[in-house]
């Protein structure tokens, strides 16, 4: 399984967050990214304060370097 680290940052279309803690993502073989990055969806938080991680889905553009696989 791939996560995002705790504390490596995320970009949710113009939007900028951090991962509170490792973050499971599903990356998105298809999708067109730069060379250093990868596109893939992340679980939202409905309860949280940013507006734009609420969803039930949310792609999120992410480099390389801030993923771990276990």
């Amino acid at each position: 399984m791939t996560y995002i680290k705790q504390g490596y940052g995320f970009n949710v279309g113009q939007d900028f967050a951090r991962a509170a803690q490792d973050t499971p993502i599903e990356i998105d073989p298809k999708a067109y990214s730069a060379p250093c990055d990868v596109i893939g969806y992340i679980a939202g938080n409905p309860d949280g304060t940013l507006g734009f991680l609420r969803s039930e889905r949310v792609r999120v553009r992410v480099q390389k370097s801030g993923l771990l696989t276990r």
